[in-house]
């Protein structure tokens, strides 16, 4: 009985640790909150991009060089893409080298095209399907990257947070920011800069009165 008793209590902590929701993000103060980066590996550029993308040599070297810069910007400029604040944590883990990797590895031949592809949620899944999160807990939040538009100027990103141990998305959001700046680096960064004010001033209470529903 009483081995009954322990395999009983353990399966339910194992299922309650299991069973992160929305409300998690919004509610719990000591739920483990995870940056995991920008996923760039199914972005599509639109317009032109010579400088990126001049040659397949070019393209090989630069693309996913800008990837990095992409991401690292958020590490190096913390007051301006505030994550923490975007999601009102005191604070919030970094670590993206999962995504870091995903990025290196990306399939290049058709970045280019001409229009957006409009991922569904079910696309989101078969992209978070692919990833690696052993051993990870808490709750994981990352944009990925569906379409830089330089036609419109319009970089187009999905917000997602899912259960680490599970991959199941607990939040997803399609949005779109506008690209400012000198450089390739910063122009498109200000369009991820766009997307978390977003967040910040709407989408959070948006999300945060679904989720108390």
């Amino acid at each position: 009985m009483k081995k009954l008793m322990i395999v009983s209590l353990f399966l339910i902590c194992t299922i309650t640790g299991n069973t992160q929701t929305a409300r998690d993000l919004f509610t719990k103060s000591d739920v483990k909150i995870t940056w995991l980066g920008i996923d760039f590996s199914h972005v599509k550029l639109i317009g032109d991009f010579s400088q990126l993308c001049s040659t397949p040599e070019t393209k090989v070297h630069q693309v996913p060089l800008y990837f990095k810069k992409w991401n690292h910007v958020i590490i190096a400029e913390p007051k301006k893409f505030n994550i923490a604040w975007m999601l009102r944590k005191d604070s919030v883990l970094f670590d993206i080298d999962m995504l870091m990797d995903i990025n290196d590895k990306a399939n290049l031949e058709s970045i280019e095209t001409s229009r957006c592809p409009s991922y569904s949620a079910e696309n989101m899944k078969e992209f978070i399907g692919q990833y690696n999160l052993d051993g990870g807990e808490g709750i994981g939040v990352f944009f990925i990257a569906e379409c830089l538009n330089k036609n419109i100027h319009e970089g187009t990103f999905h917000f997602v947070a899912i259960n680490m141990k599970t991959k199941e998305i607990l939040l997803h959001e399609r949005l779109s920011g506008e690209p400012s700046g000198f450089g390739l680096r910063n122009y498109w960064a200000n369009s991820v800069y766009q997307v978390i004010k977003q967040i910040d001033r709407k989408y959070y209470y948006k999300w945060q009165k679904e989720s108390l529903k």
